[in-house]
C-alpha cells in the first residue's frame, strides 16, 4: 500500500513540474511597446509643426496649442504603457493548481478506483501448503460454501468446489451428493461425469461396477478422447476381467497423453499386465502370480513412524495411507490402508496389509512375488498424492518373507 502511494506522489510531482513553471515565470516585455511608437509619432508631429511655423504656415498660438496637445497625449501613453508592460506572475493560480490537482486526483481515484486492490489478499490454499491448512479451517470454509449454495443453488462452480472439498476431507458420500448437483446443472460435461463415477466408486468400496460404469460410458459418449473417462473405462473392463476391452481403452488413452508423463508410464505398465493376462502367463485364480506363490498367504505388518525432522508436521486430522504395489510392472496398488490420525495417536502407527486390503479382485497382495510398501501422510485427505505430503517407502520385499513381519516404514521425505 505504501509503495503504491509513493508511486502516485511521484507521478503527481512530475505533472506539477510541467504545469507550475509557466504560471510562475513573468512574461518578457515586447521589443516595441505601443508607448514608444506613439512617442515617436508625436515627436514627428512637433517637428513638422515647427517647420510649418518657420515658413509662415502656422502662427505662434497654433504652435503652442499643438505642443500642449502632443505633450498631453505623450503623458497618457507613457502612464498606460508602463502598467501594461509589467504583468505580475500568476502566483495565486499556481498555488491553486498545486493544491487542487493532487487532491482532485486522489479523490477521483478513491471514488472510481479500487483502493482494496493494493491490500495483500489471502490466496486459496494450494497443494504445496495444504499441510498449513487446519482441518477446522477447512470445515469452516465448507460450511460457508454450503450456506452460499443454499441461497443460490444454481452455482455450478460452487457445487464442484464443495465436492472437491468433501473429497479432501475423505467424505466420499457428501462429495458424491455435491457432484450429482453439478451434473444436474451440466449433464453433458465429461469431466463432471468422470469425477462423479470416480467418487461413487470410492464410496462403494473402490468398485466401478454399476452406476460408475454407466457414468463413464456417458462421459465417453460426450467426449471419446477424455483422458479420465478412458482411464476409468479401462479400469471398469479390467475389474470385469474383460482384458481386451481394458487394453483398447488404455491404448486410446496413451494416444492422448504426453508420452513422457507419469500417467503414460503407469498406463504402459497396466498394458503390460493385460498382455500377460491375455497370453495366459498368469495363474487363473490369482492373475500375475505363479501357482506356488498364489497358494501361499500374503501378509505385511509393521509400523509407520515419521522421522524426527518431520514429526512436528503431523497433526490431528491428517490422513495416513499405507499401500503395497508390485516391485516390477504396474504401479497400481495391490493393497491399501487408510487411517485418519487423531490427537491421541502416538507418532507410531501399526498397519496390516493382506488380500482383504485389495482395491480390485485381480490385484491381490498374494498375486505378487515382490512388493514395495509406501506410506503417505496427507493433510487434505486426498487419495491422490499432492506436493507437501509426507512420504516414505520400503525396499522391495516378499509379502511372505520375514521382512514382511515387523516392518518399520520411515516417513522421511516431503512430496515435491
Amino acid at each position: 500500500m505504501t509503495v503504491f502511494w509513493l508511486v502516485v506522489a511521484l507521478f503527481l510531482a512530475g505533472a506539477l513540474l510541467f504545469v507550475l513553471p509557466p504560471l510562475l515565470k513573468p512574461p518578457l516585455p515586447a521589443p516595441h511597446a505601443a508607448g514608444d511608437v506613439n512617442r515617436a509619432v508625436l515627436g514627428d508631429q512637433r517637428r513638422e509643426a515647427r517647420a510649418d511655423a518657420e515658413v509662415g504656415l502656422l502662427d505662434a498660438a497654433g504652435l503652442a496649442r499643438l505642443d500642449r496637445e502632443t505633450l498631453r497625449r505623450e503623458a497618457e501613453d507613457t502612464a498606460g504603457g508602463t502598467a501594461a508592460l509589467q504583468p505580475a506572475p500568476a502566483r495565486r493560480t499556481a498555488l491553486a493548481v498545486a493544491l487542487l490537482l493532487p487532491l482532485g486526483v486522489v479523490a477521483l481515484y478513491l471514488q472510481l478506483g479500487r483502493p482494496d486492490a493494493t491490500e495483500p489478499r489471502v490466496r486459496p490454499a494450494a497443494a504445496s501448503d495444504r499441510h498449513e491448512l487446519g482441518s477446522d479451517e477447512l470445515q469452516q470454509r465448507v460450511a460457508a460454501l454450503v450456506e452460499r449454495l443454499k441461497a443460490d443453488p444454481s452455482q455450478l462452480d460452487g457445487w464442484v468446489m464443495l465436492g472437491r472439498s468433501y473429497t479432501a476431507l475423505g467424505r466420499w458420500r457428501d462429495a458424491v451428493s455435491a457432484f450429482r448437483r453439478a451434473v444436474e446443472l451440466q449433464p453433458r460435461d465429461p469431466s463432471l461425469l468422470a469425477d462423479l463415477a470416480d467418487l461413487i466408486g470410492m464410496a462403494q468400496g473402490k468398485r466401478l461396477a454399476g452406476e460408475p460404469a454407466r457414468l463413464v460410458q456417458a462421459a465417453l459418449d460426450a467426449d471419446p478422447r477424455h483422458p479420465k473417462a478412458l482411464a476409468l473405462a479401462g479400469s471398469v473392463a479390467f475389474e470385469a476381467r474383460e482384458y481386451a476391452q481394458a487394453r483398447g481403452h488404455w491404448q486410446r488413452l496413451l494416444d492422448v497423453l504426453p508420452p513422457d508423463s507419469a500417467m503414460a508410464r503407469s498406463v504402459r505398465g497396466s498394458l503390460q499386465q493385460v498382455a500377460q493376462l491375455e497370453a495366459g502367463d498368469a495363474a487363473p485364480a490369482v492373475p500375475g502370480a505363479s501357482a506356488s506363490v498364489a497358494a501361499a498367504p500374503a501378509r505385511i505388518e509393521g509400523h509407520v513412524e515419521p522421522s524426527p525432522e518431520l514429526v512436528a508436521r503431523v497433526a490431528a486430522g491428517d490422513t495416513l495411507y499405507v499401500s503395497a504395489r508390485s516391485a516390477t510392472g504396474p504401479r497400481m496398488p495391490r493393497a491399501v490402508l487408510r487411517r485418519v490420525l487423531d490427537a491421541a495417536t502416538p507418532a507410531r502407527w501399526a498397519f496390516v496389509l493382506d488380500d482383504g486390503s485389495a482395491i480390485a479382485p485381480q490385484l491381490r497382495l498374494s498375486g505378487a512375488e515382490s512388493v514395495v510398501v509406501s506410506a503417505r501422510i496427507s493433510r487434505s485427505g486426498s487419495a491422490t498424492p499432492a506436493p507437501g505430503d509426507l512420504i516414505g517407502e520400503s525396499a522391495p520385499l516378499s509379502p511372505r518373507g520375514a521382512a514382511a513381519r515387523g516392518l518399520v516404514l520411515r516417513v522421511d521425505r516431503v512430496q515435491p
